[in-house]
């Protein structure tokens, strides 16, 4: 797997890019992706979030706060509250993979000073000991998942239904399905990965520079393995999305207005959620460029 590919898993779970600016900026004047979308008579919210942050990511931008205030029912990916990690760990997580060479020695010096850590995560799968080993660096630098925009917005939803677009089953299976070289880099990135990337997740989502993430997410890929990388985390997730976006709106038990919030890195690019819900004939505008009504 190539650095790149590996950028592109994190930037699904957590918008790693580059590039730096402070975090004391003022959350109010923050303007994360953000879309009403009209379809079929209903309307819904769109987020793009972050999942890990701070406390002084809060509260969001007056807009946001609104939107998520009046709305009927809340959508997010997966609700990880309502699935049994446990069991998931056990079913997808537990399959040590042979080490090669240089991801050994990469993880021998690593350890050296967080021999803790390693042992930790030494009987779990390589890419789920990659995705623990991003958020302990995520941690050091001071952001928590539990500042995370979905976790956040989860926890005061307020007893509203809470529905989901995949689920936390899926996201395991699909992490899972990495061959073996894949997964070992994926732990050699997530230890090398410089602490500037990942304080530019903090720009990249708190500016809603769109174009900077969507070169994240797709400029970086080249053709053959990568491309297809792109086609599985990424664009067939952004088509399915949205298929169940729709479907909810439809859906007559559907609580409305929905709130909907999705990793912010797919909606951005040429085959985003919004992109697929106006290809399908929805009505979709970018909040920070229209009035939302």
């Amino acid at each position: 797997m190539a650095t790149s590919q590996y950028k592109l898993l994190l930037a699904l779970g957590a918008l790693l890019c580059a590039g730096y600016i402070s975090p004391i900026q003022a959350a109010v004047d923050d303007k994360p992706p953000f879309f009403q979308v009209e379809y079929q008579g209903q309307t819904a919210y769109l987020l793009g979030s972050i999942h890990v942050g701070e406390a002084s990511f809060y509260p969001m931008a007056e807009i946001i706060e609104s939107k998520f205030d009046s709305a009927a029912s809340l959508v997010v990916e997966a609700d990880a509250a309502s699935a049994d990690i446990m069991a998931l760990i056990k079913k997808y997580g537990l399959h040590p993979l042979e080490m090669d060479e240089e991801t050994q020695a990469v993880l021998e010096e690593y350890c050296k000073t967080k021999a803790h850590v390693c042992a930790s995560l030494a009987n779990f799968s390589p890419w789920l000991q990659s995705m623990q080993l991003g958020m302990n660096r995520f941690e050091e630098l001071g952001y928590s998942a539990n500042y995370g925009v979905d976790q956040v917005l989860i926890s005061k939803n307020k007893g509203r239904p809470l529905l989901e677009l995949e689920s936390t089953e899926f996201q395991f299976k699909l992490l899972a399905s990495f061959d073996e070289a894949s997964q070992w880099e994926m732990v050699r990135e997530a230890i090398a990965s410089p602490d500037e990337d990942m304080h530019g997740l903090v720009s990249a989502w708190r500016s809603g520079d769109e174009q900077h993430i969507a070169d994240l997410m797709e400029g970086q890929m080249s053709e053959g393995d990568d491309t297809q990388m792109l086609e599985k985390l990424l664009w067939q997730r952004n088509v399915n999305m949205a298929i169940k976006i729709r479907e909810l709106m439809r859906d007559t038990s559907t609580k409305q207005p929905m709130f909907i919030v999705i990793g912010a890195g797919h909606l951005v690019g040429g085959r985003s959620v919004p992109i697929e819900l106006n290809q399908h004939g929805a009505k979709v505008k970018n909040c920070w460029q229209q009035a939302c009504e």
